[in-house]
């Protein structure tokens, strides 16, 4: 059975600057229609920061649409300035922690919520950290403190729901799937 569905026709409902919503009539696989609302969204970049004690750096900022506080690793939207998914994330690491890394690793790139957006998050492992002195601004309507945290802490996070972030529940698992193969050490 052919399980791809056919695009009938599309309707914009919002354009906006980071997505843009459109309803669509397809045909499913058994020959019936049916709609499916469309977000579409900018390109993302996300980083585990990993520092010299073996901790990642996580930041803690207010999430509207939830209405809570997160614990997130850092990340932020690929925009027109940048030459890369890595630039973007670089700049994003300076501007969300003030580091700069000397090693970076792509880890892998994914999308957030196949059942209704096609944001594309890119997803990079750093370390050999560094403290900057010309730490950029963060967005005007952006406020966030850093956190470090070992695996074992982060492992405690997860297990009492504290981490409720996708991105940062996968990173969490990348990381210990790289040091339990050994890609990656851990002391802690």
């Amino acid at each position: 059975m052919d399980l791809r569905e056919q695009e009938i026709a599309s309707e914009q409902i919002f354009k906006g600057q980071i997505v843009d919503l459109s309803v669509r009539t397809i045909t499913l696989p058994n020959g019936k229609t049916a709609t499916r609302e469309i977000v579409k969204h900018r390109p993302a970049a996300a980083a585990m920061a990993i520092n010299s004690e073996n901790k990642m750096l996580l930041v803690e900022q207010w999430r509207e649409p939830i209405k809570d506080l997160t614990l997130e690793i850092p990340a932020g939207l690929i925009d027109e300035t940048d030459a890369s998914p890595l630039d973007a994330m670089k700049r994003e690491l300076n501007e969300e922690g003030g580091l700069k890394a000397e090693y970076w690793e792509k880890v892998s790139e994914f999308y957030s919520s196949v059942g209704f957006c096609d944001e594309k998050m890119y997803l990079f492992y750093c370390d050999t950290l560094t403290r900057l002195e010309d730490k950029r601004n963060l967005d005007e309507d952006e406020f966030l403190t850093t956190h470090w945290y070992s695996l074992s802490e982060l492992k405690q996070l997860l297990s009492e729901g504290k981490i409720v972030d996708a991105k940062t529940i996968y990173a969490i698992t990348v990381w210990e799937n790289m040091i339990l193969s050994g890609s990656k050490e851990n002391n802690d």
